[in-house]
């Protein structure tokens, strides 16, 4: 699977958990479910038993292990059909009317790259030959 799709994933996967126990879980559930119903997965029946039973996280917590199974099996269902990301997609981009604001960042690095990442505010940090290591940046 190709590194754009397993962003889509983790982004569908943390805003379907997030919706839980909020106003929006109805309209991520149904999302969610149309998404199963166009997938080809053996998994169908497990994922739709575990939307029927969504965590019991606190409103606007969002459930660490819970996000992990959801981006596994989105991760599969969009590896087998990847004309499912425009689905995955409009759920990972639900957001709840009284907070506007909310983002999702997904950061990922591979072969020893290194991700600084800020989602409000700036960052600051030196470069040059010493600042690697050196505890410069901030």
């Amino acid at each position: 699977m190709n590194e754009e799709l397993a962003e889509i994933a983790v982004s569908g996967a943390a805003t379907l958990v997030a919706a839980m126990g909020t106003d929006l879980w109805h309209e991520a559930k149904r999302l969610m479910s149309d998404i199963l119903a166009r997938a080809r997965s053996s998994r169908r029946n497990e994922l739709s038993a575990a939307l029927d039973q969504p965590s019991t996280a606190h409103r606007g917590a969002v459930d660490g292990a819970a996000v992990g199974y959801w981006a596994e099996a989105l991760s599969q269902l969009l590896d087998r059909n990847p004309a499912l990301a425009g689905d995955v997609m409009a759920l990972a981009a639900l957001r709840t009317p009284e907070r506007p604001d909310v983002q999702i960042q997904v950061n990922s690095a591979t072969h020893s790259g290194e991700v600084f990442a800020v989602q409000h505010g700036s960052q600051h940090f030196a470069s040059g030959p010493d600042s690697r290591g050196s505890g410069a940046r901030s």
